[in-house]
């Protein structure tokens, strides 16, 4: 029976595999690691004596790629809205506190109530800016387009494109930022409505995938590193693993749902990002479940080391990104200096760090300015039954778990339509 086969267990695999086995295809699934999940996974931490995510991530009402693949693995109930929309910030050098609150319609009328946009600025200010974002070029950076000068700068759109891109304004591509805001500010509340994971990404967005496939008889085979892909006459031939070789019919398909360092080490012929931006996470275990400032179940930070908190009952979970300048300090540094920030917010009277975690994602997400942006590769290649699926493809998205599952569901279709087309020929 004609197979696609996926080199990955991410979510852009998952998805990918999920897609591809909701329509009918025999599914094969590889993954070097002994887990599935990638980057947006939890596990048991033995420091902390609990499960923890990877890192921390939220959704937006935007995101339909994403609800589409819950509903499919039938997790749609594993996500929280937060509605109306509201994402608060705290200045933590001033102590003023603040929420955007986006408006129900379009266009983006909301920016003239002052209880909706952020303390001491104006409406002029956002429409001129988002105008200007809109107009960017491909090679403009978001300070390019919007400038440094304004309060927004550092209230509005560094905070957006480190939590959106990893990647600081001043770096990051204009272009692919306004794509964000284009389908979630401009478009009002429901569009702009934060998701989150209340019992971790693991039991939304991995688990469920695997019983999943698991039910419809995809079994995915782990600690199976692919090596090289051997293809001749425009086709893949066989998929060498570490310790297997994997011959593969003249009607089957390969996608490679894997980063892009190892999507370049096993088909160095494939055009992909080669900078990367880290995300660091600090977990600390309380032994009572804080509350944050607007009893929230996150919260950004404004003039912080610290970009945004998120509390899970007595797991207080820190994010810092774009955060290259501190991957190579110790973790009790980098835990200590986090704590002082979380402590105070959570006026949480422990002066040494409780029970802590430092996660270090030295690959989070490949550098999202003009240059990588431009160097992101699209799903079909120059090789006729080799497909590729990755938040780090050309999705038109950022890096994002909305962006991931979206090249997977594409993938899933290219290949699935040249697996159809093999055997349409063959029966002629």
């Amino acid at each position: 029976m004609p197979t696609i086969h996926i080199v990955g267990a991410g979510l852009s695999g998952l998805s990918c595999a999920t897609h591809a086995a909701t329509t009918g295809f025999n599914v094969i699934v590889y993954e070097a690691a002994g887990h599935a999940g990638g980057r947006a996974r939890s596990f048991y931490d033995e420091s902390l004596g609990c499960i923890i995510d990877n890192g921390n991530h939220l959704l937006l009402g935007a995101n339909k790629t994403t609800r589409t693949y819950l509903a499919e693995i039938d997790a749609a109930d594993s996500i929280r809205e937060i509605s109306p929309a509201v994402f608060p910030f705290l200045d933590f050098k001033s102590g003023k506190r603040w929420g955007i609150r986006p408006g129900k319609i379009f266009p983006p009328i909301w920016i003239f109530s002052s209880k909706r946009r952020i303390p001491h600025t104006r409406p002029m200010e956002y429409f001129s800016q988002i105008i200007r974002l809109r107009r960017a070029g491909e090679a403009e950076t978001v300070a390019d387009a919007v400038g440094t000068e304004s309060l927004l700068f550092n209230t509005l759109w560094q905070p957006m494109s480190t939590a959106v891109l990893n990647t600081d304004a001043t770096e990051a591509s204009a272009s692919l930022l306004w794509r964000v805001i284009k389908e979630t500010f401009v478009r009002g509340e429901k569009a702009s409505r934060p998701w989150y994971f209340p019992n971790g990404l693991g039991e939304a967005l991995v688990r469920p995938a695997q019983d999943f496939l698991s039910a419809k008889g995809v079994h995915i085979r782990f600690s199976k590193r692919l090596r090289e892909i051997r293809c001749s006459e425009h086709r893949v031939k066989s998929l060498i693993f570490s310790d297997d070789v994997i011959p593969l019919d003249r009607r089957d398909a390969v996608v490679l749902a894997v980063p892009p360092e190892a999507c370049r080490r096993i088909f160095p012929v494939i055009k992909a990002p080669s900078d990367a931006k880290t995300i660091v996470n600090a977990h600390f275990r309380l032994e009572n479940t804080p509350s944050l400032p607007g009893n929230g179940p996150f919260l950004g930070l404004i003039n912080a080391e610290t970009h945004w908190i998120f509390v899970r009952d007595n797991i207080v979970s820190l994010t810092v990104s774009a955060a290259d300048a501190i991957a190579d300090e110790p973790g009790h540094q980098i835990a200590n200096r986090l704590w002082i920030e979380a402590s105070a917010v959570l006026r949480y009277p422990l002066k040494c760090p409780p029970a802590w975690r430092i996660i270090k994602e030295r690959r989070a997400t490949f550098a999202q300015n003009p240059t990588q942006v431009n160097a992101r590769p699209v799903t079909t290649t120059g090789v006729e039954n080799l497909f590729l699926a990755g938040d780090w493809t050309d999705t038109g998205l950022p890096a994002t778990i909305e962006g991931s599952i979206l090249s997977g569901f594409r993938a899933a279709k290219l290949a699935g339509e040249k697996v159809k087309f093999a055997v349409y020929t063959d029966t002629k």
